[in-house]
């Protein structure tokens, strides 16, 4: 995700010659990253619900990773399906007015969108420094 999010996308929109060429596989790369996690965070959320491992540590963690899949879920199937739809039924979202209301709805989305990303690659972190805390000498 930090790897999407600071690599990936800013290359997309510097490399590419269009904004709209480089949405299209930002969007693409983005929705594969989704179903990535959904499916991640489905099987860690089995994993950890049938380990031996019980108590207040156990279920955080888990709460954090129904947390991260709920995140991603609402990511793929809510707002970059929005963005998709705006993007096909709009054009290039570049170009119209920043004041026009569909500009604003796409920029509002977008913002949506990295704070979704955001919130995963936080609780990804606060995930593995758990971890390690709990197993320091693995």
């Amino acid at each position: 995700m930090a790897f999407f999010s600071f690599v990936v996308a800013p290359a997309a929109f510097s490399a590419l010659p269009s904004q709209q060429l480089a949405g299209a596989v930002v969007s693409r790369a983005l929705g594969a990253l989704e179903i990535i996690g959904i499916v991640l965070g489905g099987v860690l959320i089995l994993i950890l619900s049938l380990s031996k491992e019980r108590g207040k540590a156990a279920l955080f963690e888990l709460i954090l990773l129904a947390l991260m899949t709920i995140s991603m879920l609402v990511s793929h199937f809510a707002v970059s399906n929005r963005l998709h739809e705006m993007r096909v039924q709009f054009g290039e979202i570049a170009k119209l007015a920043p004041s026009d209301p569909t500009r604003i709805a796409f920029d509002r989305l977008h913002q949506y969108s990295v704070w979704l990303m955001g919130f995963d690659i936080i609780v990804a972190i606060a995930l593995i420094v758990i971890l390690i805390k709990r197993n320091p000498s693995q």
